[in-house]
């Protein structure tokens, strides 16, 4: 019984064994091919960005942005648009698979998404403008259980800086309430002071 017990648990380490070596072997096929893509669309107008198990970070700063190709398979990938130029509507394809998405924009752009989505969530946080002129962000894309984000330029900072105002109000409420309370003392010290004076008045006419 025990030498058949351990024939199995031998033969489930050795399943395991291949298991991983096959997938250790398609990630580092994949993972070749999402370079070799990129490295190709370095001198193309619309770039290709891939990530596979990595955080990737993409900032496109004072340049024309034309549009763009994402792929994310288990990574976290962040489309950093905030300081690009606009100088027409572009497109933004984008395939997700176990990932997380963020796309942020500058202002005086729309946005336009169209995402097939299989258990995931999408969230657009872009006020659109009804002004003339305003380029329009297409994002359109397949998400399976990922989590796609689009936000505007500094939409976090901003929440920080209300906390911190809210803190800075904080403070100064409890500087007044600390000035009332040593008012309160003083006050209290001379009434005893005071109550003392005229206790000793009394007792001396009394003596007399």
């Amino acid at each position: 019984m025990a030498k058949k017990k351990f024939a199995k648990t031998l033969v489930a380490l050795g399943a395991l064994g291949v298991a991983s070596k096959i997938a250790y072997n398609k990630y580092k096929s994949v993972k070749e091919d999402f370079i070799k893509e990129e490295t190709a669309s370095a001198a193309d107008e619309v770039k290709k960005y891939n990530a596979i198990f990595e955080k990737k970070v993409v900032e496109i700063e004072d340049e024309e942005f034309m549009g763009c190709e994402v792929k994310a398979v288990a990574a976290r990938a962040v489309i950093d648009l905030g300081l690009a130029v606009f100088e027409k509507d572009v497109y933004i394809n984008f395939s997700s698979n176990a990932s997380s998405v963020t796309i942020i924009l500058p202002e005086g752009v729309n946005v336009t998404c169209d995402v097939d989505k299989t258990l995931s969530g999408v969230r657009n946080l872009v006020e659109n403008s009804d002004e003339e002129g305003i380029h329009t962000v297409y994002v359109i894309g397949k998400a399976v259980c990922s989590n796609v984000e689009i936000i505007p330029v500094n939409f976090y900072v901003d929440d920080d800086e209300d906390f911190e105002d809210t803190d800075s109000c904080e403070t100064d409420d409890s500087g007044e309430q600390e000035a009332e309370a040593d008012t309160a003392k003083e006050n209290a010290a001379d009434g005893e002071a005071k109550t003392a004076e005229d206790e000793l008045e009394i007792k001396e006419v009394a003596e007399n």
